[in-house]
């Protein structure tokens, strides 16, 4: 059986010109739409988008300024988030695009940024009285609320990430990760933007709406608040099985988000909260998955569960019902170190059933990574508390008196986040292994494979050994796993190796089992070494040592750097381990001083910590927190 590889490599640099044009041409007609939008309703003029949007209002009972911009930023969310799901996996089994344009999951995460950017701008466009007392302030006749602000920012980074993505990768090349610079600042305009959601409902809280009243009111507030959830997308590649981080990030990351989110909604909406956005969290991660699902041989993500976490908050709120009124702190505190514990654990027993490899991580590392999701769900929990007594602030009609409660510890939880995701997400080399390789039913020749012409090849599958010299470096290794991918570009015919437990072309997951020889392991299942598949040996010790035993690449003439040369291990080789990043990102430039890199990384940095703290800036000026009470009394007419 033979398979026709495609003619020439796609681009591993920017794309071509024309569909920049394309994307631009794109971008411009959205963007004049909604700045014609913004001239007639500042100028007062009738338009069908205004009428649209004073319809929506009267059927919902909220603001013309909540109504439709929320509608359009949901939608809109949606489209980007199915176009992420999509687009992470085929990249994983097809590799890169030919363009940006090429690749019809783009249009979605395009449509979907350009959307929930433009909501925030179509709210401060429909911004008219009654609005929130703390108003910022854009023209002597223009206030617009709070809450459109904090999505304006989100759009509006997300929004400058897809031409700077493409400014990254003829600087640099592609680093085909979902946490590449430039794909956070779009990925986290997109999970950031929801944290506008909840301002904006409070703040038609504020002027009367009826829908935010009462139960039902609390009852939206917290899918507002569920939505805040959002960010567990950055954990895509560990659902996916190719994460490219350490799990210590995975724990991290969920501990952080379990806690805020479930104390914050159990906070605000009583009994039932925390359920409310576990069912939330999976109906949103169902969709995508079934959405996905329906694609053909598309490799679909797993997600941890949530429930577990939300199951602790309702019994420990329920247990702690009299403290927990007097002194929430004590509850946030209990609430949160228990799912950071109790329920990360759960969440390892739930990866045994259900998650892709590498997980379920090691058991004998759990007490580490355990203690790094109790840490950080504790900086949730802090969070949370903030989040909760703003939102309560904001949603009042009396302007609030004095300091603002709680102050400093949404900064404090995001500054515990922030330190143990730079002490433990970021990889590392460590020592260096070194090994020998077998490949098993190989002829003896200088190749385990007949490898192939640059036009046609023959399949070759091979099942791996390896034994290690002196120390077995695999022995409490987080995880240790074969993994081939991206077999399956554009322009093949014919039938691709299948992975063994998804049952989809073009990525191959296989364990490394001990043979019973002492640091000697054999892959469970055959690895493809030809064609256009990338085959490692991944080995992940703790707390972030991530190193490989690169065994096959085909030889990529886009790449012009030393990384885009042929990688052929022999039958029999000793090898050493490298920071598998070098393999797994080989389209990275290595002719680029090292310095620009620093730079592009710092000024990403430094952006989003500048837009963290101007939200955190908009959630304490909303609820009255920010200027002095002389100016406060005269922007709310007090006397």
């Amino acid at each position: 059986m033979q398979l026709r590889m495609a003619e020439a490599a796609p681009p591993a640099g920017g794309a071509a010109f024309g569909e920049i044009l394309i994307a631009a041409g794109m971008a411009g007609a959205v963007i004049l739409f909604f700045a014609w939008v913004t001239l007639m309703e500042r100028t007062d003029r009738p338009n069908f988008v205004g009428k649209l949007a004073d319809w929506a209002a009267r059927i919902s009972g909220v603001p013309r300024w909540v109504a439709l911009p929320v509608a359009l930023g949901l939608v809109a969310i949606v489209s980007a988030g199915f176009g992420v799901w999509w687009d992470v996996p085929i990249h994983m089994q097809n590799g890169r695009d030919e363009g940006p344009l090429a690749n019809p999951s783009h249009y979605f995460i395009f449509a979907g940024i350009l959307g929930f950017c433009h909501a925030g701008i179509l709210s401060m466009a429909l911004a008219k009285d009654p609005l929130p007392r703390y108003a910022l302030k854009l023209a002597p006749t223009w206030r617009v609320p709070l809450g459109a602000v904090i999505i304006t920012g989100a759009g509006v980074i997300a929004l400058i990430g897809f031409p700077a993505d493409d400014l990254w990768h003829r600087l640099f090349g592609q680093d085909v990760t979902e946490w590449g610079p430039t794909h956070v600042m779009m990925i986290g305009g997109a999970v950031t933007f929801v944290l506008g959601v909840p301002v904006l409902l409070a703040e038609a809280a504020q002027v009367g709406s009826r829908l935010t009243k009462g139960y039902i009111g609390r009852v939206l507030a917290v899918g507002a608040m569920a939505l805040c959830g959002i960010p567990f997308a950055f954990l895509m590649e560990f659902d996916l099985g190719v994460p490219q981080f350490p799990a210590a990030t995975q724990f991290l990351i969920f501990g952080f988000l379990a806690a805020w989110i479930l104390i914050a909604a159990r906070l605000w909406m009583g009994p039932g909260g925390a359920a409310l956005v576990s069912v939330l969290y999976l109906a949103i991660h169902g969709f995508l998955w079934l959405s996905v699902d329906l694609l053909p041989d598309v490799l679909t993500a797993r997600f941890l569960l949530l429930v577990p976490s939300a199951v602790i908050i309702e019994v420990v709120a329920a247990v702690m019902q009299p403290k927990r009124r007097d002194h929430p702190e004590l509850f946030a505190v209990i609430g949160s170190l228990l799912v950071g514990s109790l329920g990360m654990y759960a969440e390892w027993l739930w990866s045994k059933e259900f998650m892709p490899l590498p997980q379920p991580f090691n058991s004998e590392q759990l007490p580490f990574l355990l203690s790094v999701s109790t840490i950080a769900a504790l900086g949730g929990g802090l969070l949370a508390l903030w989040l909760v007594a703003r939102i309560k602030l904001i949603g009042t009609k009396t302007p609030p008196v004095g300091r603002l409660p709680f102050r400093g510890f949404g900064l404090a939880g995001m500054v515990i986040f922030v330190v143990l995701m730079g002490i433990f997400g970021v990889p590392k080399t460590g020592d260096t292994y070194h090994a020998t390789l077998d490949f098993e039913g190989v002829e003896t020749g200088e190749y385990p494979c007949e490898y192939p012409s640059a036009i046609e090849d023959e399949p070759c599958l091979r099942t791996v050994t390896v034994k290690f010299d002196g120390k077995d470096a695999a022995d409490g290794a987080v995880w240790f796993y074969a993994l081939s991918w991206q077999g399956r570009p554009k322009g093949f015919e014919g039938e691709v190796p299948r992975d063994p437990e998804a049952d989809v072309p073009g990525i191959v997951r296989s364990a490394l089992v001990p043979t019973g020889t002492p640091g000697e392991y054999r892959s469970e299942y055959p690895v493809p070494l030809y064609g256009n598949w990338k085959t490692l040996l991944r080995l992940h010790r703790a707390p972030n040592q991530m190193v490989s035993f690169p065994l096959y690449a085909p030889h990529d003439e886009a790449i012009t750097s030393q990384a885009g040369q042929a990688v052929h291990i022999h039958d029999g080789d000793r090898v050493s381990t490298i920071l598998e990043k070098k393999f797994l990102q080989r389209e990275t430039r290595d002719d680029v001083p090292k310095w620009w890199f620093d730079v592009g990384y710092g000024v990403v940095i430094v952006a989003w910590l500048a837009l963290l703290l101007f939200y955190g800036w908009c959630y304490n000026r909303a609820a009255g927190g920010s200027g002095s009470d002389k100016q406060k009394r005269k922007e709310t007419g007090a006397p």
